[in-house]
């Protein structure tokens, strides 16, 4: 067999794995939470998995009463709590940044072994477990290495590019409903640097935000900020669709007329880096 060939039925394994824990999640009632609720608290249950049809979310850590950091960021259509399932994170937590409709799937362990027996859905649950991990080593790196300027830019770049993967906005523009502060938490910086990190990028023409509404004006300078810390894998490139070229972006309508419940998954689950997993 060629290597295009197992790619091929590669992607055919993951794409079928991916229907089956689309189907299951489907057959779900669907539960509406407002804005900063624990998912857990919220949903009074501590072993559970929950698929993000809208809204957005974040996962923190407390570290004091006043210290918390932001350690990843949910955008609808992820999956939540895979692999908190085996080994239970009680120092972190979920929160709701905006309102957000879930799909709970509860005793959590007992219905992932079942799904898992089938081939094609535990390799589908492994691959969103590489994503994952291959999203946070970008984020890490990125604050690592990358000065203020870089991580923001980082950080847009890579939430629009999860959110356009999933066609839940078709151009340069969208809802960013972090606030400084929690942009900070996030990024490892204080609001008073994210402030001056905005208006900076605001009067350079490379991106603005304002009420929540984000726009990216000049992509190719917003990236060279970010230092190509790309938001593609080789994965995802072959899973799912590419991203548009920045010269197709300019002057399309924007997506943001939802200042709280932000977009809605309609798609299945899709096989991105956005289906993240705590």
């Amino acid at each position: 067999m060629t290597k295009a060939n197992n790619q091929l039925a590669l992607r055919e394994e993951l794409l079928l794995g991916r229907r089956e824990l689309s189907t299951r999640f489907h057959n779900l009632p669907s539960r509406t939470l407002e804005k900063a609720q624990l998912l857990v608290t919220a949903t009074r249950s501590a072993d559970a998995i929950y698929y993000l049809s809208a809204g957005w979310a974040c996962q923190f850590r407390e570290f004091s009463a006043s210290d918390q950091a932001i350690v990843d960021v949910y955008l609808p259509g992820d999956v939540i709590g895979l692999d908190a399932v085996w080994w239970p994170l009680p120092s972190k937590k979920v929160m709701s940044l905006t309102s957000v409709v879930v799909k709970m799937m509860i005793e959590a362990k007992h219905a992932l072994l079942d799904l898992m027996a089938r081939r094609s859905a535990a390799l589908y649950i492994a691959w969103l477990l590489g994503e994952r991990q291959r999203r946070s080593d970008r984020h890490v790196a990125a604050i690592s290495s990358l000065d203020a300027g870089g991580r923001v830019a980082t950080m847009l770049l890579d939430f629009h590019e999860r959110l356009f993967r999933r066609e839940l906005i078709t151009s340069s523009m969208y809802n960013l409903p972090l606030t400084q502060i929690q942009i900070g938490a996030y990024l490892g910086l204080t609001p008073a640097h994210v402030n001056r990190v905005l208006r900076s990028l605001r009067q350079e023409r490379i991106a603005a935000l304002e009420n929540h509404c984000l726009t990216i004006l000049d992509f190719e300078r917003l990236v060279r900020l970010a230092k190509d810390n790309s938001t593609e894998s080789l994965g995802e490139r072959s899973l799912d669709k590419s991203t548009i070229p920045s010269s197709q972006l300019t002057g399309i309508r924007g997506e943001c007329s939802q200042p709280d419940l932000q977009f809605t998954a309609v798609r299945d689950i899709p096989v991105v880096d956005s289906t993240s997993v705590v």
